[in-house]
């Protein structure tokens, strides 16, 4: 996937968990100065951690959500 040219949705809001379909959300952690989403349903253990931006971990959301799909078809 050449994310230079990969559409990221609107920045503005998160996307939907793949596994629970709960709103999920992009977060900076100040401790490690990166970015990452965490599902906030408390029965669903889906979490993306570790990126340099924020537009990375969108894409690594939406990464995520196809390779669920394509799994459990």
């Amino acid at each position: 996937m050449d994310r230079a040219r990969t559409y990221a949705g609107d920045m503005r809001w998160g996307w939907e968990c793949p596994r629970c379909k709960t709103d999920v959300t992009v977060t900076r952690n100040r401790d490690s100065e990166t970015f990452e989403w965490r599902c906030p349903s408390e029965t669903c253990p889906a979490v993306g951690f570790g990126f340099t931006s924020r537009r990375r971990a969108r894409l690594g959301l939406l990464e995520y959500r196809e390779r669920y799909q394509e799994t459990y078809r």
